[in-house]
């Protein structure tokens, strides 16, 4: 059994308790602060090493931590009621040995703690459940027999430096709820109205989730126009996760996912966000999904139930003034575009995405594959050995990994859903999982091929031809993906725009440039073309695309009245440009 080792480190400050008392007082006056943590780490040291245990039960659950009592009351006396041992969590693990019994009056040994509630790993402590202390609290200890328990833990002064560490008692397992939470069990069901009701969060205001609700991460996010999403997963008690290490994962019904959206208001000072939105994806009792969204309000309150889709336009403050973007929030129909039967539902969550460590909140970093594993959530049987031959994306700043690597591994987190078997009209299947030479990418025949001589998925060393490129880097109605989406994620797009740049092929020579660009004139104007040293440019003025026969550019062009005009490059041993065009409305 795995035991997870938490450290937790008890605060001078909040033992008002201890330093009240003459023997506590004594000591810090007679040892300098340094002496006196040297003396705290030996004994520490001393009680690591010798491996001494406290055996504990929880007498009382509070809102902000648990009381546990080790210990006959008649034998505590001040200062040792309250001990505050601050911050971090409890994790789980059992030491058969140390239970005497799991009934209320059981003897336990020790003293009393108020630690904090485990709410980051999903354990649901309760009342009579044990834990052990491995490493007593540094200071002057003293002992006394209770009957047959020859290690009692009466009393300790000094100073509370040092680190201490417990684990729960209790068998570890899962984070466990009730299924679906508060939500129905189909779409049509009685939807609640507030975040709040949801049985997501213990305290909505302050995003406080369920106990039960586990956190997690990608390697690599969808991208949302660059909002910062939170996201945790409930799944209900006793039921487990279908485990396939390539593929899609099968979720039990009644899970629900949790994403929250959040978005910087001053790019100078990122930490000031706004709430958007919070989604919940539930999977429902017909094998299906349907999800919700609920729109955050300005105080943080809670958050409403929308019944369809809204944009709103969100101001954000920038290093040149204030710029608008528009946020889409999503209707109950569109987030069934995304997650359907064929792409399994469920986004994201998969072996792929979560074959990577993620910081808990209580500050200890784990594999995700292998937190979630040692809980019992898969049906399957792998080893911490297994992981590492596990796929797992690429994260698209990690220059150890290769250009290829990333590239495919941003397009499988933002292409995948859709673009894959038996998915949209389209000739590739974006899955990283796929081989490269099967993915029908590099070279891919394309339906739609936006009026691009030699357009491809993606043509090699050609940004202007790959229309994949095309449709990511723009916001115009032919956009990809389609829905959701009002900014143009430029990370991603210099990311592809290398790994294009990176394939094996002839210069292409850019298209030219036109200036000014195209719009209403109210008198005649002058058209500049510009292009690369050495190369030539055709242009016409009839809405014709240009080839090397048609006006050869050598000086500026005069425009009296309503043209369309269209620029091609040519260049010796070069691939010749696309077509560059302007509409010019001269006079009207």
């Amino acid at each position: 059994m795995k035991i997870f080792v938490l450290f937790f480190f008890a605060a001078l400050a909040t033992s008002r308790a201890l330093a009240q008392t003459n023997d506590f007082s004594a000591s810090n006056q007679a040892d300098p602060p340094m002496a006196a943590f040297a003396h705290s780490e030996k004994i520490r040291a001393d009680c690591i090493q010798g491996r001494r245990l406290i055996c504990g039960k929880i007498i009382k659950v509070l809102p902000d931590g648990l009381v546990i009592e080790s210990g006959y009351t008649n034998l505590l006396r001040p200062p040792l009621t309250e001990s505050w041992l601050i911050p971090g969590t409890v994790s789980a693990a059992r030491a058969h040995n140390l239970i005497e019994s799991r009934e209320p009056a059981s003897v336990c040994v020790g003293t009393i703690f108020l630690t904090d509630l485990p709410k980051a790993r999903g354990q649901k402590p309760k009342p009579f459940d044990y834990v052990n202390l491995v490493a007593y609290p540094a200071g002057q200890i003293t002992y006394t027999s209770v009957g047959t328990v020859q290690k009692t833990v009466r009393r300790f002064t000094g100073t509370l430096g040092a680190a201490v560490r417990l684990n729960f008692a209790a068998e570890e397992k899962p984070p466990s709820t009730t299924a679906y939470l508060q939500m129905p069990a189909t779409a049509g069901g009685a939807l609640p109205k507030l975040l709040s009701q949801t049985g997501a969060f213990l305290d909505a205001a302050d995003l406080v989730p369920e106990t039960n609700l586990l956190p997690y991460d990608l390697i690599v996010s969808f991208w949302s126009d660059g909002a910062e999403k939170t996201r945790w997963v409930s799944l209900p008690e006793n039921q487990k996760i279908k485990f396939a290490p390539t593929g899609e994962w099968a979720f039990p019904k009644g899970t629900v996912f949790v994403k929250h959206f959040e978005i910087v208001t001053n790019e100078a000072q990122p930490q000031l966000k706004r709430r958007l939105e919070t989604r919940l994806l539930v999977c429902d009792n017909s094998g299906g999904v349907y999800g919700v969204t609920y729109k955050w309000r300005t105080d943080n309150s809670d958050a409403d139930l929308l019944e369809t889709n809204l944009t709103e336009d969100i101001s954000v403050k920038t290093a040149t003034g204030v710029r608008t973007q528009s946020w889409y929030y999503p209707s109950r129909a569109d987030c069934l575009t995304c997650h359907t039967a064929n792409a399994g539902f469920v986004l994201g969550v998969k072996t792929r995405q979560l074959n990577h460590d993620f910081k808990y909140p209580d500050g200890v970093s784990e594999n995700e594959l292998s937190a979630w594993n040692h809980r019992g959530l898969f049906d399957a049987n792998f080893s911490d050995a297994d992981i590492k031959n596990f796929p797992k994306l690429a994260k698209l700043d990690d220059t150890s990994l290769s250009l290829e690597d990333r590239a495919r591994s941003y397009l499988d987190a933002n292409c995948a859903n859709c673009h894959r078997p038996q998915g949209t009209v389209a000739n590739f299947d974006a899955r990283y999982e796929t081989p490269l030479a099967q993915q029908g990418l590099v070279r891919g025949r394309v339906l739609i091929d936006q009026r691009i001589d030699g357009a491809r998925v993606i043509a090699p060393n050609d940004v202007w031809r790959s229309i994949l490129f095309m449709r990511a880097n723009t916001t115009e109605a032919f956009k990809m993906p389609p829905l959701a989406r009002n900014t143009i994620d430029e990370r991603g797009m210099k990311l592809l725009r290398e790994w294009i740049g990176s394939l094996p092929g002839p210069h292409v020579l850019p298209p030219p440039e036109i200036l000014p660009r195209g719009g209403n004139f109210s008198k005649s104007v002058e058209v500049v073309l510009k292009s690369e040293p050495d190369a030539t440019i055709r242009y016409t003025l009839d809405g014709t695309v240009p080839t090397t026969d048609d006006l050869l550019y050598e000086k500026p062009i005069r425009l009296t009245g309503p043209t369309i005009v269209r620029a091609k490059a040519f260049k010796p041993g070069c691939t010749k440009s696309i077509t560059a065009q302007e509409i010019f409305l001269v006079g009207e």
